[in-house]
């Protein structure tokens, strides 16, 4: 019988360097993600602002006011308990208020009340300022004739898509208009 000789196998250590190496290579990469961009707790919260334009009736937003306050078509601030006596279920006052000029369109409901949405008036197919008439019951864009009922839906194109909506809280007898979507698309 032949004695046989056990030889080191050289892949075995290789493979161990390999491993090592990795694993210094990965802890140095996570230290240095970490240097470049700390986290902490309180950078990932979301903000009161964020989370009242989202979620309006979230509890930790009872006395929060989210947005801005919409005004009249004179440049006033809109009071509730004088406002709402003066309209009718299904009319669409225009408001003004957010950063970018167009008017927001209040949606009356039976109540009367206002509801949690308002219909800004951007055409989606080229943008243009649709108008409201009241007498039709619809919005009409000037620039190409897309229609849209009283909340907002196509009825007649070339426009495909219903116009944004905004959100709309009403505390503090205070009507407040929030740049955002609904969380809850009410058509």
């Amino acid at each position: 019988m032949t004695p046989q000789f056990h030889r080191p196998q050289p892949r075995l250590s290789r493979r161990r360097r390999r491993l090592l190496q990795y694993l210094a290579g990965g802890g140095l990469g996570a230290i240095a993600f970490g240097t470049l961009r700390p986290e902490t707790v309180a950078s990932r919260e979301v903000s009161l602002e964020k989370l009242c334009s989202m979620f309006p009736q979230n509890s930790r937003c009872a006395d929060y006011l989210p947005g801005v306050q919409a005004l009249d078509t004179e440049g006033e601030a809109i009071a509730v308990d004088t406002f709402l006596p003066t309209t009718t279920p299904g009319d669409r006052p225009a408001v003004t208020g957010l950063p970018d000029g167009e008017p927001t369109y209040l949606v009356i409901q039976d109540g009367p009340a206002i509801a949690a949405y308002g219909i800004r008036p951007i055409c989606t197919h080229l943008g243009c300022t649709v108008d409201w008439h009241p007498d039709q019951d619809r919005f009409i864009c000037p620039c190409h004739d897309s229609q849209y009922d009283a909340d907002g839906r196509v009825l007649s194109g070339p426009a495909s898509d219903p116009l944004p909506l905004a959100t709309v809280v009403v505390r503090q007898n205070q009507i407040r208009l929030v740049e955002r979507a609904p969380s809850v698309d009410p058509r």
